[in-house]
């Protein structure tokens, strides 16, 4: 029998929190969504809504998304969408019709107020946290991108002044490992004390990396999650017994991008200390990780939005190819096909795939939080 949650997903991107939700028999109600990257968006409602393009005037869309701020790749706001097919414009102009407002800085208390929030999920911005980019923190003070949690509190303390009634009841945040970093514990422990002035007591901040689920995957991430009034218990991972391999996701039926060089080289086996094994290809790159070739038959490093991790090469019938965008959803428990063939459907690219795929929470890992805390 399906139980009934009211959702938020701040910074929602393809729907992992709602996808968790659903496969532990939830019956979700969407508060409202955010996030301006428009291929996360027709990610999200093509694969949750079901929502199919309409016949367009382009013009007189294009004029009426132009007053939203809208992303062609996640980092800065599009000063022209006019290249957008108009099937994208068209879903893009149904999800806007419906929230009105997707960026988290322009979201009011007013349009959350009387939703009756159950679980608000806010998986802000790594990019000035995580150790692959500029790590510029995310104070109040800073204006970096990873500062839009701030944008959290301000709608948390509009509905805490006005009618505390309709705070979330629970809160769950999920970023990169890098923000246990010392460079960020003022940041962090400040984001948890103001939550503590609107009366959400917090969990400390705890690792779960989906190996331990036995998943595909190498993949750890930082999570708080925050009860209103109540104090939530520290958070115990049920390990599951059902190891699971990049054979278990590879797909020999899709096709695969060879690996090629012109210069010749050797492939020099390495001694494995991790549940990650692989080879290393002598003299092919600078970087140490665009060598490094993976076996099947144990698990992925984490998936990165760019660089060597962004294209996995893996041993397969002797030759050395590269994880296709499918089996990189399926790191993140995107198993069901059909959300594949309908991103490609709507023309979104395996290289952006690739990229919506990084950016998720892995759903298993979801799944055990829910298990534990809702």
């Amino acid at each position: 029998m399906s139980k009934k949650i009211v959702l938020f997903e701040a910074f929602s991107w393809i729907w992992s929190q709602h996808q968790a939700l659903k496969n532990l028999w939830y019956k979700v109600n969407i508060a409202w969504i955010s996030d301006w990257y428009t291929d996360a968006i027709i990610a999200y409602w093509v694969n949750h809504l079901r929502l199919k393009s309409k016949s367009i005037d382009k013009k007189e869309v294009l004029l009426f998304l132009e007053k939203f701020s809208l992303s062609l790749d996640s980092k800065k706001r599009a000063k022209y969408l006019w290249w957008l097919s108009e099937e994208k414009l068209s879903i893009l102009k149904q999800v806007i019709d419906k929230f009105w407002n997707l960026d988290i800085r322009f979201i009011e208390w007013v349009q959350l107020m009387k939703k009756n929030i159950d679980l608000f999920t806010y998986s802000f911005p790594c990019q000035d946290i995580s150790q692959q980019w500029k790590q510029r923190w995310f104070s109040k003070e800073s204006k970096s991108r990873s500062w839009l949690l701030w944008e959290i509190e301000r709608i948390l303390k509009e509905i805490y002044f006005k009618d505390k009634k309709y705070l979330p009841k629970v809160l769950l945040m999920e970023n990169v490992k890098a923000i246990l970093n010392e460079a960020f514990k003022t940041d962090l422990d400040e984001w948890i004390f103001e939550l503590e002035k609107m009366w959400y007591k917090s969990t400390k901040p705890f690792i779960v990396n989906s190996a331990d689920l036995w998943e595909a995957q190498r993949r750890e991430r930082v999570f708080i999650v925050s009860y209103l009034w109540n104090n939530p218990n520290e958070f115990k991972l049920n390990k599951i017994n059902n190891t699971k391999f990049i054979d278990d996701i590879f797909e020999k039926n899709l096709n695969h991008d060879l690996f090629k060089t012109n210069r010749k080289f050797e492939i020099i086996q390495m001694n494995q200390k991790t549940w990650i094994k692989k080879s290393y290809i002598k003299w092919y790159s600078n970087f140490n990780a665009e060598s490094f070739v993976y076996f099947k038959d144990w698990k992925s490093p984490t998936i990165t939005a760019s660089g060597a991790q962004s294209r996995i090469k893996i041993f397969h019938n002797e030759k050395i190819i590269y994880l296709n965008a499918y089996e990189h959803l399926k790191l993140q428990w995107f198993i069901n096909k059909d959300f594949y063939d309908n991103l490609v459907k709507y023309w979104i690219s395996e290289a952006k795939i690739k990229f919506l795929a990084w950016n998720s929470i892995n759903v298993k890992v979801l799944e055990e939080i829910f298990n534990f805390y809702l």
